[in-house]
């Protein structure tokens, strides 16, 4: 614990002495100027490189990238067995020749502090692709991000790539991008363009199923340690394992048309895909219905009539079909966007901690707008069906609706800004509230402060959280 926390005191002061070293030139000269300068001031003789020969090609390459760091800190003691505190540091080094080839390698750290103690570390190969742009067609080969859709933060249409959930709601939606291998191709045409994607590797999304406060089943083994008193039975909880089975056929493939009628972008896509997130076959423990609590109170008290198993948690990764509508345009000084998507089937946690799978329409519209003052809205209403539903699915009704957005606001010119990120939902009155300041005077950096709260019964998406509101800080430094 003490080797950890030095480890990450010292990655945060390594980042502070270098965040110091480069603006300290800049306030210096700020105090003599109001106009912003760069964050690395060009103090070089404008002929140092003339006459090398090598101008030219220089110039087809370019390097960039980002340092990252995240922290979060729990903002209440009480007797639930939590991580008080987690860290991410992220690296994030990027080529790019001729606009063509781009290679970029991620380095990636997490970890959560304190009860049931974890970390994962991983150097990986981030995006390698090649891309050609002509007038009527477009291709692009390899490991890569390809977004659809047109809403924010919740995108039911951006299907293509997996995600990574291990902080839940707490990174940006495009941060939890995972990029795959797929090839891109696209076609123009004078009235529409036509795109066509291949993917030959199933990836799943990432998440954690033990140990962390935003795992599947959160902190349930630590916390029926002190609930049960049997030992074999803390010993057989403690041993629950997890066992993933890939599918057969991993390829993919999906369509989309892109068109503009008058000021109206549409798109419409069709995607034969698997599912990214797990599919529960089967729970070692049977005959228990759960609320969607893992306290270790509701989950001890429904191990009353259990039937305990020599088995493992079974997960799949089940095909499906997805078809899709988008549209985006402008309406006076507001910007306006939606998307709908059908699925033929799809996975969700039931009260027996098995899945059952079913057909889905889930439909975002909102809008944005900015006013004179400088005070920027985003608004969204979320909307999903469930056909054939159960009443034993955990979190969502069959008609459920969800009011989500950000409201920002700038405080001092438009270096410190003002904010709050919300997400409702109205079946069940449970909500996440996120208000946060950001600040980018230095050029390059980005630093957020802000606190997340989490209000509901304990059964609710948002409510099961409610024991891990947290403070927060994020660091961002591009180059």
């Amino acid at each position: 614990m003490v080797n950890k926390t030095v480890y990450h005191l010292f990655i945060i002061f390594l980042f502070s002495v270098g965040w110091l070293f480069f603006t300290r030139p800049v306030y210096s000269e700020l105090q003599n100027s109001k106009e912003t300068v760069p964050l690395l001031e060009d103090t070089l003789p404008d002929d140092i490189f003339e006459d090398t020969g090598l101008q030219e090609s220089k110039s087809d390459f370019s390097i960039s990238g980002e340092i990252g760091a995240r922290g979060t800190f729990q903002t209440k003691e009480d007797d639930a067995v939590e991580n008080n505190r987690s860290f991410r540091n992220r690296m994030l080094l990027k080529g790019k020749y001729k606009n063509s080839v781009t290679v970029s390698a991620l380095c990636d750290y997490l970890y959560f502090a304190e009860e049931n103690e974890t970390d994962d570390f991983d150097i990986d190969l981030y995006e390698a692709k090649w891309e050609y742009t002509g007038k009527k067609y477009g291709l692009s080969l390899g490991k890569q991000i390809v977004r659809w859709g047109k809403a924010d933060q919740v995108s039911p249409v951006d299907t293509l790539n997996p995600q990574d959930f291990r902080e839940f709601i707490i990174p940006d939606y495009e941060e939890c991008k995972i990029p795959i291998w797929m090839a891109n191709a696209k076609w123009f045409s004078e009235y529409f363009t036509l795109e066509g994607v291949f993917i030959p590797f199933f990836e799943e999304s990432k998440w954690d199923y033990f140990g962390t406060n935003w795992s599947v089943f959160s902190h349930v083994k630590k916390e029926l340690q002190g609930a049960v008193s049997d030992p074999a039975l803390r010993s057989y909880i403690n041993d629950l394992s997890v066992h993933e089975s890939t599918p057969d056929d991993e390829a993919e493939f999906a369509v989309r048309l892109h068109t503009t009628i008058k000021n109206i972008d549409l798109g419409f896509t069709f995607h034969w895909m698997t599912e990214d997130n797990p599919d529960y076959k089967n729970f070692p423990i049977k005959n228990i219905r759960v609320n969607g609590s893992f306290s270790g109170n509701a989950i001890s008290s429904a191990l009353g009539s259990a039937v305990f198993t020599d088995e493992d948690i079974d997960v799949a990764y089940r095909k499906t079909k997805a078809a899709g509508f988008e549209f985006e345009t402008t309406w006076d000084k507001y910007g306006i966007r939606g998307e709908a998507l059908w699925m033929e089937n799809q996975s969700f946690l039931t009260s027996s901690l098995t899945s059952s799978r079913h057909p889905t329409i889930t439909a975002v519209i909102g809008a944005d707008h900015t006013t004179a003052g400088n005070m920027y809205f985003n608004f969204q209403a979320l909307y999903s069906h469930i056909k054939d539903y159960s009443d034993d699915i955990l979190y969502f009704d069959q008609d459920s609706f969800s009011l989500l957005g950000e409201i920002k606001l700038d405080l001092v010119s438009d270096w410190l800004q003002g904010a709050v990120s919300y997400n409702v939902s109205l079946n069940n009155n449970s909500h996440y509230l996120f208000p946060y300041l950001k600040y980018t005077y230095v050029t390059n950096l980005e630093c957020k402060v802000g606190t997340g709260f989490f209000l509901g019964d304990e059964n609710t998406l948002f409510g099961r959280y409610a024991a891990y509101d947290y403070f927060y800080f994020n660091i961002i430094y591009l180059f």
